[in-house]
């Protein structure tokens, strides 16, 4: 299972449902309506090749019991809102806390800076010199990828669901 996780409204279930729907590039007038997770949401989406995933969302406000989630995952999404700059200390808090933990040594993590649509948001580089990113993926014992991405507007959409086709494939590559 794939751990989605992240600050209150960062675009998680818009994520979701973007991924549920075959046509990932699909215009933002498809925008499917989403209301905030409360609690968690078990989501399978049909990624490449016709594969079922089960990613598992947890809504922002359940942060301080993620880690009680973290052993039955094989890889985690932590999702990050860039238009919301005030929000990224947290993230950057939040994501070192899921980093550090005992269950997560071993799980490959994708970053999505989601919202790169929005005009006034923070650039990748400015991310990184903020949150110290390069300097993050080198001393972190997990694989980590970063994406920027729209949910909204499906912009590396493709790119998502191809990391979480390839994280499904790996673990059943180790389960058998």
């Amino acid at each position: 299972m794939i751990l989605l996780v992240g600050p209150t409204s960062v675009g998680k279930t818009c994520l979701l449902k973007r991924l549920q729907n075959p046509n990932l590039s699909s215009v933002k007038e498809d925008l499917p309506a989403t209301v905030p997770t409360v609690g968690t949401n078990l989501v399978t989406v049909t990624s490449l090749k016709k594969t079922e995933i089960t990613l598992r969302e947890m809504g922002g406000a359940m942060g301080p019991i993620w880690h009680n989630y973290y052993k039955e995952a094989h890889a985690i999404i932590f999702m990050i809102d860039v238009s919301r700059h005030t929000q990224v200390a947290v993230s950057c808090v939040q994501l070192m806390n899921i980093l550090a933990h005992p269950f997560t040594q071993t799980v490959c993590v994708l970053v999505l800076l989601n919202k790169t649509d929005i005009p006034n948001g923070m650039t990748r580089s400015e991310l990184e010199s903020l949150m110290r990113l390069d300097e993050v993926i080198r001393c972190a014992t997990q694989k980590i990828t970063v994406l920027e991405i729209s949910a909204k507007t499906g912009h590396n959409l493709e790119k998502v669901a191809r990391w979480v086709y390839d994280q499904n494939k790996l673990e059943e590559s180790i389960a058998t």
